[in-house]
């Protein structure tokens, strides 16, 4: 992967600090959650664990990284939440 390109297009990367970022926003509070419970689900089966800020219908993740790049294991984990909107038909 090249500094410059954007491994997951739907999110936003930043280079300094490392991170990719996207906010997720829903019609009810109940999908909010359960987005929510999924994301937590998803980190804690992979150990890597995102930045999460919410509000009734809206969800922002934030993956950062402790090196100097963005890492395979972001990426991965910013791919398994894209993927909880499609099992989801959103």
């Amino acid at each position: 992967m090249q500094e410059h390109d954007n491994p997951i297009p739907d999110w936003t990367r930043q280079d300094l600090p490392p991170m990719l970022s996207r906010r997720f926003e829903f019609e009810s509070y109940s999908a909010t959650r359960a987005f929510l419970d999924n994301v937590a689900k998803i980190a804690e089966s992979v150990k890597h664990y995102p930045n999460l800020s919410f509000g009734k219908t809206y969800v922002s993740v934030t993956l950062d990284e402790g090196g100097s790049k963005i890492g395979s294991e972001s990426v991965a984990l910013a791919q398994k939440i894209d993927a909880l909107l499609l099992d989801e038909g959103k």
